[in-house]
């Protein structure tokens, strides 16, 4: 057994006989009731606290979700626009490469077949 536990119910059993008193109930009764008292602020305080920081938490969590979703719609947006300046080139260019292998500017196929015949 150890000696914090012997000495625990000791102080438990000397504190009985003097609460269970009747000369004692009435002397220790105002030292209880404080004590009860100041038990209770004491978890309304930490409640109290408690909301306060829980709330403290969800604010940063909300911030941190809405700046979040803006960087992803962010990056979203310029792969986007990369992908839509990568397409125009890619559209320059072909017409580019159809005109130097084609004929020449301002001559359409059908002034062309209009020509030949």
């Amino acid at each position: 057994m150890k000696p914090f536990g012997f000495a625990l119910g000791a102080l438990t059993g000397a504190a009985a006989v003097l609460l269970l008193n009747r000369q004692g109930t009435q002397r220790m009764r105002p030292v209880a009731k404080a004590a009860l008292k100041a038990a209770m602020m004491a978890y309304h305080e930490a409640r109290v606290q408690g909301a306060e920081l829980a709330e403290a938490a969800e604010d940063l969590f909300a911030e941190a979700k809405v700046e979040a979703a803006a960087d992803i719609f962010a990056a979203a947006m310029a792969a986007a626009q990369a992908k839509a300046a990568q397409a125009k080139r890619e559209t320059k260019s072909e017409k580019a490469s159809k005109s130097e292998s084609g004929a020449p500017a301002g001559e359409t196929s059908a002034s062309r077949a209009g020509e030949s015949a």
